[in-house]
C-alpha cells in the first residue's frame, strides 16, 4: 500500500506515513486480547521456556556424566554405538586363551551387541561380557549380580538390564536407577592389540564376589 499523499510505502502496521504524516487510510487497530487468550500465551510460553531448560540440562548432564573409574581406563573403538530402544539380548560365544590372556576378536564385539563367554578352562565359573558404550569404550566386566545372583544380562537404549530382577544402571557410569546399587556387573580392565580384545586371566580368576 502506498500513502495517498506522498506516495511513500507503507506497511499495514504503519498508522501514519513517515514522510509527510498523512493518515494511513489501510491501517486497522489490532483487535484487544482476552485475558483467556493471554493466558493460554502465557501458558505456553512457560511450557515451551521449561522444555527449553530441561533439554539444556538433560544435554549437559549427558556430556559430563563421569565414567566409572575402571571403563574411563578401558580402550575406545574409535566410534560409539547408537542407543534403541530395542532389547538386545546376550549372545554366548567360545573364546581361546593365548598366554596369559583370554583374547576375543574386537570384531565379535563391535557386532554383537552384548557378547557373553566363560573361562576357556572353567577355573572362574562367572561368566564375562563386553559390549561398546554410545561414546566407544569397550567395557569387559564379570557377568553377575550378587543381590539376585543372575548372570545374564541385556541392553536397552543406553543402559544395561538384569536379565533376573528390575535392575538396571547406565551403560557407562553404572549409576543405578532401581534397586542393586552396588551390584552391577563389575568391570575388569582389558586391552586392545591388533583388533583383539586381550583380558588378564590373572584378573579374571582372582575376581571375587562382592559379597
Amino acid at each position: 500500500m502506498k500513502c495517498t499523499q506522498c506516495g511513500t510505502q507503507l506497511a499495514a502496521i504503519q498508522k501514519y506515513c513517515p514522510q509527510c504524516g498523512t493518515a494511513n487510510e489501510s491501517f486497522a487497530e489490532p483487535l484487544p486480547i482476552s485475558p483467556q487468550a493471554q493466558k493460554r500465551m502465557l501458558i505456553t510460553k512457560l511450557l515451551l521456556a521449561t522444555a527449553l531448560v530441561s533439554g539444556i540440562v538433560y544435554f549437559a548432564f549427558t556430556l559430563t556424566r563421569n565414567y566409572h573409574p575402571v571403563i574411563a581406563d578401558q580402550p575406545s573403538v574409535g566410534y560409539g554405538t547408537t542407543p534403541g530402544q530395542n532389547k538386545i539380548q546376550s549372545r554366548t560365544i567360545t573364546v581361546r586363551i593365548d598366554k596369559n590372556d583370554i583374547v576375543v576378536d574386537v570384531e565379535l564385539i563391535t557386532a554383537g551387541g552384548l557378547i557373553r563367554f566363560f573361562d576357556p578352562e572353567g577355573i572362574q565359573t562367572v561368566p564375562i561380557i563386553a559390549y561398546v558404550t554410545p561414546r566407544g569404550k569397550i567395557v569387559t566386566a564379570m557377568s553377575i549380580s550378587e543381590s539376585c545372583r543372575s548372570t545374564d544380562f541385556y541392553l536397552q537404549g543406553n543402559t544395561i538390564h538384569c536379565a533376573s530382577c528390575p535392575s538396571y544402571w547406565h551403560m557407562e557410569s553404572l549409576e543405578a536407577y532401581a534397586c542393586c546399587q552396588k551390584y552391577y556387573p563389575d568391570p575388569i580392565a582389558s586391552s586392545i592389540e591388533r583388533g583383539v580384545l586381550r583380558i588378564p586371566l590373572h584378573t579374571v580368576r582372582n575376581w571375587r564376589t562382592r559379597v
